[in-house]
């Protein structure tokens, strides 16, 4: 059965949805859907595909999320590392994403192209909550400077770095098993520099390891945030 986020209360979904149960999936009516709306589930059942395909609710029911929350900080990379990225962190859980600048960045966003960019980031990150049966889709911040970090919010902040003497992050959140709100910062190809971890470790942030081997960029957001949940939900 197909996942839907609708876009108010009476549940219209967007074109691209549409699209989706017509042309793509080809349902019929009579077909099952389920359809998400801020806290609420609701399967609905197919009236009609010409068209604007149509449906009415069968039943509709609460949906309760996890309170902790987890936001992760990213190191701005290359478009198809990227979308693994938003895929897969959106699939284990993540609840915001916060793209960065850092020294090290591979990638530089004009202004003018940002706003597509965050529409299309959007965009991946609500299929793939759909497709995982999300109760809600990530949030995208704009694009900042990793100093503006420290602006943020979060009872537990975490930065991955490469060095040697960095404690493992199983034991940093065995220690802070409490925290509601955590911030996990994930550098480019080759880590932070000195001198942002420095920047970092003074704002109170903790640096963590991830273990012995060195993950890519678009890796390491997805095993720590697996690390995280596994963790906090035992």
């Amino acid at each position: 059965m197909q996942q839907y986020f609708a876009k108010n209360k009476n549940l219209e979904l967007d074109q691209g949805d549409y699209h989706h149960i017509k042309n793509v999936m080809r349902m019929k009516k009579g077909d099952k859907i389920k359809v998400v709306f801020e806290d609420y589930l609701y399967d609905c059942e197919l009236t009609n595909v010409f068209d604007k395909p149509t449906f009415k609710i069968i039943s509709k029911k609460n949906i309760t999320n996890n309170k902790r929350q987890v936001s992760i900080a990213f190191s701005l990379i290359k478009e198809q590392k990227l979308n693994y990225l938003l895929q897969k962190a959106t699939e284990i859980g993540v609840d915001t994403f916060i793209p960065i600048v850092t020294e090290r960045s591979v990638v530089k966003i004009e202004e003018k192209k940002e706003v597509l960019k965050l529409d299309r980031w959007k965009k991946i990150c609500k299929e793939a909550a759909e497709q995982s049966f999300r109760g809600n889709v990530p949030k995208i911040n704009s694009v900042i400077n990793i100093k503006d970090l420290v602006e943020k919010d979060y009872d537990l902040k975490l930065f991955c770095s490469l060095n040697k003497n960095t404690e493992n992050i199983k034991k940093v959140l065995q220690k802070n098993n409490k925290c509601v709100k955590i911030l996990l910062v994930v550098g480019p190809e080759g880590g932070f520099s000195q001198k942002e971890e420095e920047f970092l470790l003074k704002h109170d942030f903790k640096s963590v390891s991830l273990g012995s081997n060195v993950l890519r960029s678009e890796t390491a957001p997805v095993v720590a945030l697996s690390m995280i949940n596994y963790e906090f939900m035992r």
